[in-house]
């Protein structure tokens, strides 16, 4: 008997480039999958040509495009995931053929790769897309931002990354973008370890999952790291057997280090009916095991850095909660489960801006915009020292801008939202819509990293202006007592309402309110979280809620009757940019400009990009000038040297935009930072 191997490999495109030299905040972006369509269940790969690793990165971050594959979208539900495929350096066959006479055996021999998830995303009910209903096209998109910065040791160089779908039928289609911003991370990232990853259901009866799937694994913990933290993505699938599991059930699973528990977490989302993609078909409002038809599967991370030395091998060890089952369907569990190894804190005193929740055109925030109310923001602590305070400047191009100082609690890596008082609307800049909002002290001193303080947003108003007389009417359905409503005004006080519980079956309400000329918002809540009317619960019958015209009966704004569990609707009584300042923010002045270091003046502040800067009675070694817009672009750097006594020295930024901009001067001890405003 005679074997013939044939070899299946990858053969690696070299790319030599020229070296790049930027500064921090400078972004390196790549593109991989350009809308790969993915029709039938299976992994489909796209290589991926990335930096070689010789440079550091603040932040990586990954835009999974989800579209209509060529051919249309799937009416259901399914699966995705993005992998890095790492050779593992060694090889595995399979048979090809075999010649049933002479016993001659051809073997497709392949390198086995080790598949790391960076994305999970569950496809939405797309029949609307692909039938052109709803006003949705098969030209859909949609846009999932996953930030990957803990693959930064695996995404260098030439990497095969993957798209794997769980589906069938028409399918849709994946696009990627990474984009590498340069700088200083919170802490410096020392590997990455799968410690389980893939999939699959309990035994006959219910009992045994972590037996089956999640033997108890030994680890070894970097000697040169310092932090550990264990990255957690869980989702069930299955639900035809007589507990709707894994689906359709809440479950708990435990952390285990060294035979003791260190930490637990829940299967399970329960917003699926505040969904972005919306309506679908399906049932896309049901709440279900940790994912939402269109949206991300949930990734939860804990710390065990207490629980693990550096140097040593550990085990790590994963409990399912057990359940008996009956059917003919196995409750089914994909899981990626990842520990990730981090030296020192790199930063202190470190705060970021990262996100801006409305106002903005974000795919994600679609249920929250076009806004003209209170803005709402993210920040995180990317600092080792706890954050009590920060102050915030923000506003919209145009218009003089607001300072607001939140107070609270925010230990290393903690994120809070933050609601800001309103913006100033009027003069705003109809042709540039821009948000802006950056931290500009922390804990009453400077911000050591400069670099991720500030996040900008493009955003649309409302285009409804109503007469200020109108009528809010709602109809409720055969579950009144599930439907509430709020009218809030650009401060967020309640103008009117009626809490959920207070309404009848089957009963039309109808409140009148004359308004100031100004921003509001109607939002309506259901607790049932199916709406007024929804095919799926045809027993709760049929409800709406509109805006009347108060003058005339002419309904001027109608909900969507499936909008899920909430829904809101900005409006204006009034041009917007014509009404004077209608919010409570404090505005900026030349004083709030100014931080706290005595040393460093800037004058004038505001400016219209000319302005000086002096530094008087200091001391300082090696001193480097670098000016940032708020989105980390360098627009202006100087090498100032050794600074003693006093100096003075002019900039003018000829084409400098209109905004905010961050002067640094850092040093061998420490770092000086003015705002300068720009008009």
């Amino acid at each position: 008997m005679r074997i013939h191997f044939t070899l299946i490999t990858n053969f690696l495109l070299l790319i030599i480039t020229a070296s790049i030299y930027a500064a921090p905040g400078d972004t390196t972006t790549v593109y991989v999958h350009d809308k790969t369509d993915m029709v039938w269940y299976g992994g489909y790969n796209d290589m991926g040509y990335f930096p070689d690793g010789t440079t550091q990165y603040s932040k990586i971050l990954m835009t999974y495009t989800m579209g209509c594959a060529s051919g249309g979208c799937s009416d259901w539900d399914y699966t995705t995931r993005i992998e890095a495929m790492i050779p593992t350096g060694t090889y595995d066959s399979t048979v090809a053929s075999v010649d049933t006479i002479t016993l001659d055996t051809t073997w497709n021999v392949f390198e086995v790769y080790d598949p790391f998830e960076m994305a999970r995303v569950i496809t939405p009910y797309a029949g609307y897309m692909r039938e052109s209903q709803n006003g949705y096209t098969p030209n859909w998109e949609h846009d999932y931002v996953f930030e990957v910065t803990d693959f930064v040791h695996i995404l260098k160089d030439s990497v095969q990354i993957r798209a794997f779908y769980e589906g069938w039928s028409t399918g849709f289609a994946a696009s990627l973008r990474f984009d590498f911003i340069e700088g200083t991370p919170p802490r410096d990232i020392i590997s990455i370890q799968n410690v389980y990853k893939g999939g699959g259901g309990y035994s006959t009866g219910g009992f045994g999952f972590e037996a089956n799937q999640w033997f108890a694994k030994q680890v070894e913990i970097p000697a040169n790291s310092t932090h550990q933290k264990l990255r957690v993505t869980i989702s069930g699938h299955g639900f035809d057997n007589s507990n709707n599991c894994a689906e359709f059930c809440i479950r708990d699973y435990f952390v285990n280090v060294n035979g003791a528990e260190v930490g637990t977490g829940t299967i399970w989302r329960d917003d699926c009916g505040f969904n972005p993609i919306y309506p679908q078909g399906g049932t896309w409002v049901y709440d279900r095991a940790n994912w939402c038809p269109g949206m991300r599967a949930f990734t939860h991370e804990y710390d065990l850095t207490p629980y693990l030395t550096p140097g040593n091998t550990e085990e790590i060890d994963m409990d399912m909660e057990s359940y008996f089952w009956g059917g003919t369907q196995s409750p089914s569990y994909g899981y990626s489960i990842q520990l990730v190894s981090y030296g020192d804190n790199n930063f202190a005193n470190d705060a970021a801006v990262v996100d801006i929740i409305n106002p903005s055109t974000d795919d994600i925030h679609k249920r929250l915009n076009p806004s003209c109310g209170q803005p709402t923001i993210t920040i995180r602590n990317e600092g080792s020292n706890t954050i009590t305070t920060a102050d915030i400047l923000y506003g919209v191009n145009g218009s003089t801008l607001c300072t607001y100082t939140w107070t609270g609690s925010l230990d290393f890596m903690e994120e809070t939202d933050v609601t800001l008082p309103s913006v100033n609307w009027s003069d705003y800049d109809t042709e540039n819509r821009i948000f802006s909002a950056e931290i500009v002290s922390i804990n009453g001193i400077s911000d050591e990293n400069s670099q991720n303080n500030a996040l900008k947003s493009t955003f649309e108003i409302p285009e409804d202006s109503y007469p200020s007389s109108i009528r809010i009417r709602i109809n409720t359905n055969n579950r009144g007592h599930e439907t509430g409503y709020t009218l809030r005004d650009v401060d967020g006080n309640v103008i009117g309402e009626r809490a959920t519980g207070s309404m009848d079956n089957n009963e039309q309400y109808n409140d009148d309110f004359t308004l100031e000329p100004g921003c509001y918002v109607f939002s309506i809540y259901d607790t049932g979280e199916d709406g007024l009317q929804w095919w799926a619960n045809a027993s709760q019958g049929s409800g709406s809620a509109s805006i009347v015209r108060g003058d005339v009966p002419i309904t001027v704004y109608s909900f969507r009757s499936d909008f899920g569990s909430e829904a809101h609707h900005y409006f204006t009584i009034g041009d917007l940019a014509e009404i004077p300042h209608s919010g409570n923010c404090t505005t900026v002045s030349t004083e709030d400009a100014e931080l706290t270091d005595s040393e460093l003046i800037v004058q004038p502040n505001p400016n219209t990009g000319e302005f000086s800067i002096q530094l008087n009675d200091v001391s300082i070694q090696n001193a480097q000038l670098t000016m940032h817009d708020m989105l980390g672009k360098v627009v202006h750097q100087a090498d100032l040297g050794n600074i003693n006594g006093t100096f003075n020295q002019n900039i003018n930024l000829h084409d400098a935009a209109k905004g905010i901009y961050l002067l640094s001067i850092q040093h061998d001890e420490g770092q000086l930072s003015r705002k300068i405003i720009v008009q």
